[in-house]
């Protein structure tokens, strides 16, 4: 199976897939400090990380059309500040809320499954609203398409 990973950070999500034998088509991170420590990984000879594809990139400049390869999986950790249980809790408001953007690749791309992990802040009364807004967006991509 085949994956393409979003907000990749320093690669745990990736590395527990690629354990479990996925191959990783693309993954997507921003934050050069991550993507450094990827790629320090790399260059050390690292087998479970030699081969990734990274793209050093925010995601919403990311054309998932680049993609040739079937896709099955979709995977990834949106930031988690908007939702956390600290800070300013402001959710759909924050510009880091990147759910928006997870909800794009799964259109995009069609993976047979997803996985998305974020903080328990998320599932707060605060922000059921807005998980009531997301959950069909994931779940009927090609409803909510453009």
């Amino acid at each position: 199976m085949r994956s393409v990973e979003l907000f990749t950070g320093a690669g745990g999500l990736a590395l527990g897939l690629g354990r479990a034998g996925i191959v990783h088509a693309a993954l997507i991170e921003r934050d050069a400090d991550s993507c450094r420590t990827i790629r320090a990984n790399q260059q050390l000879g690292n087998s479970e990380v030699f081969n990734w594809p990274l793209h050093e990139t925010d995601v919403r400049d990311f054309d998932f059309g680049s993609i040739s390869d079937e896709i099955e999986i979709v995977a990834g950790g949106p930031p988690c500040q908007p939702f956390s249980l600290g800070g300013k809790h402001r959710g759909p408001a924050d510009a880091r809320d990147m759910f928006p953007e997870a909800a794009r690749a799964v259109r995009e791309l069609h993976p047979r499954a997803f996985v998305f992990e974020n903080v328990k802040g998320l599932l707060r009364e605060f922000f059921a609203d807005y998980l009531q807004y997301t959950h069909p967006q994931l779940q009927y991509p090609d409803f909510f398409g453009n």
